[in-house]
């Protein structure tokens, strides 16, 4: 039954960390333009050009490196929560906690919550990302009015 029990935690953990991971595929925002003269003279082409290139430089700079340290804090916060909650759902079913696949399941769903928050923070659902990519582009004479 100890068995049973396990395999039930990782099934759990695993589809929950493949869940997390699927959101990684979520397609890149990207900003949505003005029409103005800037945009009508460069065209669409090269706006979509100028704002992965001001993607790439929202990457390199402090941008980023703050990214990462969210989605560190993100991890370790789903981390526990999930070794949290298998240990108390443990032991309202009246099992004793299986720690190491608690543990595990844990890792799992922390990296994957990294991973998550890393890729929605890199494609745009940072506040400070997208700021940096509509000052970029407003440098080059483009107007950002959203992002789609």
């Amino acid at each position: 039954m100890k068995h049973h029990a396990s395999f039930s935690f990782v099934a759990v953990t695993v589809g929950l960390s493949a869940a997390l991971l699927s959101g990684c595929a979520t397609p890149v925002a990207k900003p949505a333009f003005y029409p103005n003269a800037h945009y009508q003279h460069m065209g669409p082409a090269q706006a979509q050009a100028d704002a992965q290139a001001c993607s790439e430089l929202a990457r390199q700079s402090e941008v980023g490196a703050v990214n990462k340290i969210d989605a560190g804090r993100a991890a370790a916060a789903g981390a526990a929560g999930v070794g949290t909650a298998g240990v108390v759902g443990s032991l309202l079913s009246g099992h004793k906690p299986d720690l190491r696949n608690i543990a595990a399941g844990a890792a799992a769903i922390g990296a994957g919550g990294a991973a998550a928050t890393a890729a929605g923070q890199s494609i745009g659902g940072s506040g400070m990302y997208r700021q940096f990519v509509q000052q970029c582009l407003g440098e080059r004479g483009y107007q950002v009015i959203g992002w789609h």
